[in-house]
């Protein structure tokens, strides 16, 4: 007889208390329920990997499509193309007119992608409104991906071998090595010549069996290499894995890197990006939710709050964040971070600073726009060769053991948020205003004055050279302005990090001071600085002069921040549309039909 096991009374009164609180709570009560109505819908697109591999992969979907009109599409073959339909079936009858394709694939050559995108076209040729995302690899999250991988292992390892898989034909196959080469130059310090791919081709391909040897041949030779696996490839479970197929054949002085391609929230952040991506590419950037990060120099809270005061009103426009800096990734990323906890659809990292090449390359690389340029990775990584590699600045080369450092390059800005990034003021027509009216405020008697602009400059005589070619652009632009009232306008650098040249600035700024002071004249020194005034009261100690401020210091400072907020924002959707695939045929953006 089998027996009952009572339940305490007060244990089943508290207990049905609780399930009563879940019934009344509407928070609780809908935190699984279908995703409301949205005349947005998302589909993402992955190949069937079996059940463990398509349940990690689903367990990153779940996490994206919380409260979102979202389906997920497991491509096996012919027979998926019925599952295809269901999904899109759903999406609109909860509301989607318009559905973003999201393939999560490392390459667009992969068999079972071209399978699917041939569905796909099929039906927008026939009326369903589809955007599609770039695959998964093409992002600069993927090289991430990679990059954490080579980051947690430790290795003397001097060769990377990355392996894909998926292709359905020789050409196909030659196509994704090089697109997973490229993808190794970003994510580790080697050499191009040092990084090779390989990729295994589909069931089914043609050129099977040639695709086939050269796979065992470059893993069999993979001697003092890591090999890397970059596939979403068959995962039935632990031991059913396709890194079971090769493990064996890698040599002993090589290592194989199990770990998936991906975390769950790194894939979770991939379709959030992408899904942000086609919306961008739909329908634009809201400028209220156009997400901003002011990147200059700082200094003192003073200097900073000079600037933060600036742009005050741009705050009641545009969520903004500062990062006062020499683009130290860091602090771009605390402000990165500040704005994903807002209503930002996008990121704008507006660099204010002397010329539109300041910093430029620093900042491409920490947002990841380097790697989604369609540029080669670099030839040569900067920083000291160690080892065959290069340390480069930010670079994590602890020692996990004598000798082996890992073979990551140094980290990006992780987001799922889409940015950009614009800046520099060179010789901006707005910037010519305010160095005018930094003049005038320091002017009594036009006609006797000599403006002279003054800047920074620098130690190379070619980069000082460009930064007096500025000053003369604009010094132009000034006269055209109503400048050419003062007697003269002349342009010098100050040389300021380099003590022999700064003596030979110095001295060559004083003579035209006391030149401009002959005849009853004064010499104005107007900064061409965003910011501030700079020394002149030092190095022109005992001289007579008029001393104008920096661009900040005029309401046309913001006008310009503003003006480069909307160039970023027209970047953003220019990105976008060059991420879209073609137009179709008539009724692309119809509805959805049955």
């Amino acid at each position: 007889m089998t027996s009952i096991r009572l339940i305490p009374v007060r244990l089943f009164t508290i207990v049905s208390v609780l399930f009563a609180m879940l019934l009344a709570s509407p928070a609780i009560a809908t935190q699984d329920a279908a995703p409301a109505q949205s005349p947005s819908g998302v589909l993402v697109v992955t190949a069937d990997r079996g059940f463990l591999g398509n349940a990690e992969v689903k367990d990153a979907f779940d996490a994206f499509a919380k409260n979102r009109n979202a389906e997920l599409l497991y491509v096996t073959d012919a027979r998926s193309e019925a599952v295809l339909d269901a999904r899109l079936k759903s999406l609109r009858e909860r509301g989607a007119r318009t559905v973003a394709v999201l393939p999560l694939f490392v390459s667009t050559q992969e068999a079972r992608w071209q399978l699917a995108q041939g569905w796909l076209q099929a039906r927008k040729a026939q009326g369903a409104a589809l955007s599609f995302a770039k695959p998964y690899g093409a992002s600069y999250l993927a090289v991430e991906d990679l990059s954490a991988r080579l980051r947690a292992v430790p290795t003397d390892a001097s060769r990377l071998l990355l392996v894909g898989y998926g292709a359905g034909n020789a050409a196909a196959a030659e196509s994704m090595r090089g697109e997973l080469r490229r993808m190794g130059g970003f994510a580790s310090t080697l050499a191009a010549d040092a990084i090779d791919a390989v990729v295994y081709p589909e069931r089914g391909a043609q050129d099977a069996d040639a695709l086939r040897k050269r796979f065992s041949d470059a893993v069999k030779t993979a001697h003092g290499a890591l090999v890397v696996p970059v596939a979403f490839a068959s995962r039935a479970d632990t031991m059913m894995d396709f890194n079971g197929w090769f493990a064996s054949d890698v040599p002993a002085d090589g290592h194989l890197v199990g770990s998936p391609v991906s975390e769950t929230d790194g894939l979770t952040q991939w379709m959030q990006r992408a899904a942000a991506q086609v919306e961008v590419q739909q329908a634009g950037v809201d400028p209220s939710r156009t997400g901003v990060v002011a990147l200059t120099h700082g200094a003192d809270w003073f200097w900073n709050d000079a600037i933060e005061q600036a742009l005050a009103p741009l705050k009641a426009r545009h969520p903004l964040a500062f990062a006062f800096s020499m683009a130290d990734p860091p602090t771009v990323e605390r402000a990165v971070r500040e704005l994903e906890h807002t209503n930002a659809q996008a990121i704008v990292v507006v660099r204010a600073f002397g010329m539109s090449d300041s910093f430029r390359s620093d900042v491409d690389r920490m947002l990841g726009l380097d790697v989604e340029s369609g540029a080669a990775p670099p030839a040569a990584h900067d920083g000291h060769a160690m080892g065959g590699m290069a340390m480069m600045p930010g670079m994590d080369m602890s020692h996990h053991g004598a000798g082996a450092v890992t073979l990551a390059a140094a980290p990006r800005i992780r987001s799922a948020l889409p940015m950009v990034t614009v800046g520099g003021v060179d010789n901006d027509p707005l910037f010519a205003r305010a160095l005018l009216a930094n003049a005038r405020s320091v002017s009594t008697d036009p006609a006797k004055e000599t403006i002279i602009l003054t800047a920074h400059g620098q130690g190379d005589d070619a980069a000082n050279q460009r930064w007096l070619d500025l000053l003369d652009s604009l010094a132009s632009q000034m006269r055209a302005i109503g400048g050419d009232h003062f007697r003269a306008i002349k342009v010098a650098t100050w040389r300021e990090d380099w003590p022999d040249k700064n003596k030979i600035a110095v001295a060559r700024v004083r003579a035209m001071v006391e030149e401009a002071g002959r005849d009853g004249g004064r010499a104005l020194i107007v900064p061409a600085r965003i910011n501030g005034r700079g020394a002149a009261d030092r190095y022109l100690a005992g001289l007579d002069f008029g001393w104008g401020h920096g661009f900040v210091q005029t309401p046309y400072f913001a006008q310009w921040f503003e003006k480069e907020i909307d160039q970023g924002r027209e970047a953003l959707q220019a990105k976008a549309a060059d991420d879209a695939p073609a137009p179709a045929a008539d009724g692309d953006h119809a509805h959805m039909h049955h």
